[in-house]
C-alpha cells in the first residue's frame, strides 16, 4: 500500500481514492472509500487500453462474469463502470496479505493451515464453476488471506460459459508456474483446470516453492504437461491430496466438492475459524487493518446536521400482513452468496455491467466479513457456535424420492435468452455519521423460543398456518411452530442451496432441487407432493418468486451439448416461468447486458420487475413471453432491491423514486439530503428506506412521497430489505454481533435492540414478521421466535 501520486485520479464514480494497492498488466488498483465510509479496491484500466473497442467488450464481459460469482471465499464485485472514459471495477476490499506475500515473509504454512486453505479455495471454485465460469489464473498472488478464510480474487481471464474469451485469443494466458497442462498445450480449459492450479497453489503454500520448474519457459511448460510435481517437501496428507489435483487427464482430477471434503471433512466453516492462520500471518492482517485505518483518516468525515423533521400526521396503521393483504412484496437479496456485504462473499451479488451495486450503503449481499474488517478493526473472526442439531432429532424427516418420472422435453417451451441474549441497553455509538442523537432504548422482548441446529441459509422465513418454513444446510427445509419452535415439526431433505425463500404456491411449499427440478412439499406434514424434472438441457439455480397460484419464476441456464460424452459446451443465462399445473417452462428473455447479473426481482401476476445491468428499473410481462413493458433509467447509484406496493414500483439510490407499475411514469421523488437511501420496506400506505448519512430509517407516504418521520439509529447493515410488521419495522445493525433494531411505525421512535452478542462473520440477521404478532429472527445456526405487538 503506497500513497497516491500527483497523476493518480482523486475520484472514480462515487469513490474517493486514498492509496495505491498495486499494479498489473491491465492497470492499477487503488484503495478507495465511498461517502458512506465503505472501503473498496478499485481496478482502473490503463488509458492506452481504453481506445481498443475489443478490449472494452472484453472488460464488460469481465465485469459481468466477476459480478456473477458469489460464495463466502471470493471478493465480490460491488460496482463498475466499464463504459466510462476511464473504465473501472470495484471489489470488496480484503485487509490481508496475499498467499504469496505471507509465504515469502514467513515461509511454508503449517499442515492444518494448508488444509483449511484448500477447503476454502475449493469452496470458492465451486461458486465460480456454478456460474459456468473458469478462473484460469489461480495462483498465490490471487489468494488473499483474511481472518475468517481465504478469498479468491482477480477474475480477469475467466472464460464465460457462453464461450467468449474475456482476454482475447491467440495468446497464452495465465501464470507459467501455476498453469495446467491444458493451458500449456493450448487446449480448451474447463473447471478441471482450476483444480490442477489449486494443487500447485497448495504445494507452494506447504513447501514454499513452485511444484514445477524449468530453466526456460519451454522447459517449464514441458514439465507441466509431461513431468511430475516436486512434492518432496510437502507433508502428508497434503501430498496425496495434491496428487489427486495433478492428474494429467482432466477427467481423473478430484472435483472441488470432494477436495473440500478431503481437506475439511466437517466442512470448510469448521476449520476456517479464529486461529486458522499462524500468529505471524495473523499479525500481517492486523498490520493491513491498521494501515487502512490510517489512510481512511485522510478522508474528511462529513458531520451530519441534527435530525429535525417537521411535524407530520401519524401514518394510518398498516394493514394485516397476511398473504393477499396490502403488504408489499420486496425483492430479497441473496446471500451465499454473496453478497457483497461490506465485504467479501456473496451471494449473492446484485451488480451488473456498467453499474454500482451497493456503492453507498456500506455493503451488499455477500461476505460482509472481509469488508467490515477494513473499517471495523474490532471485529472478531468468524466463529462457529457450538450446539445440537435438532433437525436430526425425532422430528419427522422426509427425503427426496430416489427416482421419479421425468417431464417430457416436448412440454418444454424454451427460447434463447438475449451467546447470552442481551436486550435493553442502548449500544455505544462509534464516532462517525449516525447515532449521535439516538435516545436510550427500551427492553427488548424475551424470545418465546430458540431453535438451534445446522447453519441456516441466508433467506428469510416464510409463514404458513402458525408455522415458519426455513432452509438449512446441507439442503433441508424445516418447519418450526410459531408457539414453540425449539424443535422442528418436520424436516425435508433434498433441496438445493438456492439462497431465496420457500414459495407457498399450488398447495405446496416449493423449492428447487438439483439440476432442473422443482420440488413441492406438503407444508403441514413435510411429505413430498411432487417433483418436476425438466431434463439435462436446463439448470435451475435460484427460485425468484411466484405468481398466479400455480407458476414460479426461476433463474437458471439453458445448456447446449455437443454430445452426451462431451458434456456442456455452452449455456445461456435465462429466467424461466415454470407453470406447475401444466408442467411447462418458458423463458422470460433478459437482455444481454443482464446476463450474469444476480437478479432480485419483484414478481406479480402480470409483471417481472427488476434492476437491470445498466442501472435501469425494467419491467417485463409474465403473460406474453416476457416482453419488455418499460424501462426507467436511474444511474449508477440504483440499489438492486426494489419494492412494489399496489400499482407503484419503488426504487432507491440518491433519490427515492416512485414509478407507475403499468407505464413507468414518475409519480414522485424524494432526494436524500446527504448520503443515500440503501434498503427498502413497504406496508400499508407507507414505504421505508434506510439512510446512510446520518444512519437511520425514513418513512414516506406511499401515495404522494410526503415525509412521515425519520428515526436516527446507530450504524446499520443495509444489505437486506427492511422487515415490516403490524406496528414496527426491523433493521439489522452494521455488525451482526449487535443484532437488530425495532422502530415504531406510527411515531418513528426507536423502541429496542435485540442481540445474542455473537459475531458470525458473513452470516447476517434474516428478519421476518407475519403482521400478526410474530417475528422470526435468524442468525447463522439459530432462530429466535419473538412475540411482538
Amino acid at each position: 500500500m503506497k500513497p497516491l501520486r500527483p497523476e493518480d485520479p482523486e475520484h472514480l464514480g462515487p469513490y474517493r481514492l486514498v492509496a495505491r494497492l498495486g499494479a498489473g498488466g491491465m492497470g492499477r488498483v487503488y484503495l478507495a472509500t465511498s461517502s458512506a465510509g465503505r472501503t473498496v479496491a478499485v481496478k482502473v484500466i490503463r488509458p492506452e487500453m481504453t481506445e481498443d473497442k475489443n478490449f472494452r467488450i472484453r472488460f464488460r464481459r469481465e465485469v459481468a462474469a466477476a459480478a456473477a460469482v458469489g460464495g463466502v471465499y471470493t471478493a465480490p464485485v460491488v460496482d463498475a463502470a466499464p463504459d466510462d472514459e476511464t473504465p473501472w471495477l470495484a471489489t470488496a476490499y480484503v485487509p490481508g496479505p496475499t498467499l504469496a506475500e505471507a509465504v515469502a515473509e514467513h515461509g511454508p504454512l503449517p499442515v492444518e493451515t494448508v488444509l483449511a486453505l484448500g477447503a476454502g479455495i475449493a469452496e470458492a471454485l465451486i461458486a465460480v464453476h456454478a456460474e459456468g465460469l473458469v478462473h484460469r489464473d489461480l495462483k498465490p498472488s490471487n489468494v488473499l488471506l483474511a481472518a475468517d478464510g481465504p478469498r479468491v480474487i482477480d477474475f480477469g481471464i475467466v472464460r464465460a460459459r457462453d464461450g467468449y474469451e474475456l482476454t482475447g485469443s491467440g495468446a497464452l494466458f495465465g501464470s507459467l508456474d501455476y498453469m495446467c497442462p491444458e493451458q500449456a498445450t493450448g487446449d480448451p480449459v474447463g473447471p478441471e483446470g482450476d483444480v490442477f492450479c489449486l494443487g500447485s497453489v497448495l504445494a507452494f503454500a506447504a513447501s514454499g516453492h513452485v511444484p514445477f520448474s524449468g530453466a526456460a519457459p519451454a522447459a517449464l511448460l514441458y514439465q507441466v504437461v509431461h513431468g511430475s510435481a516436486d512434492l518432496t517437501l510437502v507433508p502428508e496428507p497434503l501430498d496425496k491430496i495434491i496428487s489427486l489435483c495433478h492428474a494429467k487427464d482432466p477427467a481423473l482430477r478430484i472435483s472441488p466438492d470432494r477436495l473440500s471434503a478431503a481437506c475439511a471433512p466437517g466442512g470448510a466453516e469448521q476449520v476456517l475459524t479464529e486461529g486458522w492462520l499462524p500468529a505471524p500471518v495473523a499479525a500481517m492482517i492486523a498490520d493491513h487493518r491498521a494501515a487502512t485505518m490510517d489512510l481512511d483518516r485522510l478522508a474528511p468525515t462529513p458531520t451530519p446536521a441534527p435530525a429535525a423533521w417537521a411535524d407530520v400526521p401519524d401514518p394510518e396503521p398498516p394493514a394485516s400482513g397476511r398473504r393477499g393483504s396490502a403488504y408489499a412484496t420486496v425483492g430479497w437479496s441473496a446471500y451465499d452468496t454473496a453478497a457483497a456485504g461490506d465485504g467479501a462473499a456473496g451471494s449473492r451479488r446484485a451488480l451488473g455491467v456498467g453499474g454500482a451495486r451497493d456503492n453507498a450503503a456500506d455493503g451488499a449481499d455477500g461476505a460482509r466479513g472481509a469488508g467490515r474488517t477494513a473499517d471495523s478493526p474490532e471485529q472478531e473472526p468468524f466463529v462457529i457456535p457450538e450446539g445440537p442439531a435438532p433437525e436430526r432429532s425425532a422430528a419427522p424427516v422426509h427425503h427426496r424420492a430416489p427416482a421419479r418420472s421425468r417431464v417430457s422435453r416436448r412440454v418444454i417451451l424454451a427460447a434463447t435468452a438475449g451467546t447470552a441474549l442481551a436486550g435493553g441497553a442502548a449500544l455505544a455509538v462509534r464516532a462517525g455519521t449516525g447515532g449521535q442523537g439516538v435516545r436510550p432504548l427500551g427492553p427488548a422482548p424475551e424470545p418465546a423460543w430458540i431453535y438451534r441446529g445446522g447453519p441456516l441459509l441466508q433467506a428469510p422465513a416464510v409463514f404458513n398456518d402458525g408455522t415458519a418454513l426455513m432452509k438449512t444446510r446441507p439442503g433441508n427445509m424445516i418447519c418450526l411452530d410459531l408457539e414453540n419452535g425449539s424443535q422442528p415439526k418436520w424436516v425435508y431433505q433434498g433441496i438445493s442451496l438456492s439462497p431465496t425463500p420457500v414459495q407457498l404456491i399450488y398447495g405446496a411449499a416449493v423449492a428447487l432441487g438439483t439440476g432442473a427440478t422443482v420440488i413441492g412439499v406438503d407444508p403441514a406434514g413435510g411429505a413430498e407432493q411432487f417433483t418436476l424434472d425438466f431434463g439435462q438441457d436446463f439448470e435451475f439455480t435460484q427460485l425468484l418468486g411466484s405468481y398466479d397460484g400455480y407458476a414460479v419464476s426461476v433463474l437458471g441456464a439453458r445448456l447446449r451439448r455437443q454430445s452426451a460424452e462431451q458434456g456442456v459446451a455452452t449455456s445461456t443465462s435465462a429466467v424461466f416461468g415454470v407453470d406447475l399445473k401444466a408442467r411447462q417452462a418458458v423463458v422470460i428473455p433478459i437482455d444481454p447486458e443482464d446476463v450474469g447479473v444476480p437478479l432480485q426481482p419483484v414478481i406479480t401476476s402480470d409483471y417481472f420487475v427488476y434492476a437491470d445491468g445498466l442501472r435501469n428499473v425494467s419491467v417485463r410481462s409474465t403473460r406474453d413471453g416476457g416482453s419488455l413493458r418499460w424501462r426507467h433509467q436511474v444511474g449508477y447509484d440504483l440499489r438492486p432491491g426494489l419494492a412494489v406496493l399496489g400499482q407503484t414500483v419503488f426504487a432507491i439510490g440518491s433519490e427515492f423514486i416512485a414509478l407507475d407499475l403499468s407505464t413507468g411514469a414518475v409519480r414522485w421523488k424524494a432526494k436524500a439530503e446527504r448520503g443515500m437511501f440503501a434498503s427498502l420496506g413497504a406496508g400499508g400506505n407507507t414505504v421505508y428506506a434506510t439512510g446512510t448519512d446520518p444512519y437511520g430509517v425514513h418513512a414516506f407516504n406511499a401515495a404522494n412521497g410526503s415525509r412521515r418521520w425519520f428515526c436516527e439509529t446507530p450504524r446499520l447493515g443495509v444489505d437486506n430489505p427492511i422487515a415490516v410488521g403490524a406496528h414496527a419495522v426491523y433493521v439489522p445493525a452494521f455488525e451482526n454481533k449487535n443484532g437488530f433494531y425495532a422502530i415504531d411505525t406510527a411515531s418513528g421512535r426507536l423502541l429496542w435492540n435485540f442481540t445474542d452478542g455473537r459475531e458470525t462473520g458473513v452470516n447476517d440477521w434474516q428478519l421476518s414478521c407475519d403482521g400478526a404478532g410474530h417475528l422470526v429472527a435468524q442468525h447463522f445456526d439459530r432462530a429466535y421466535g419473538l412475540p411482538v405487538t
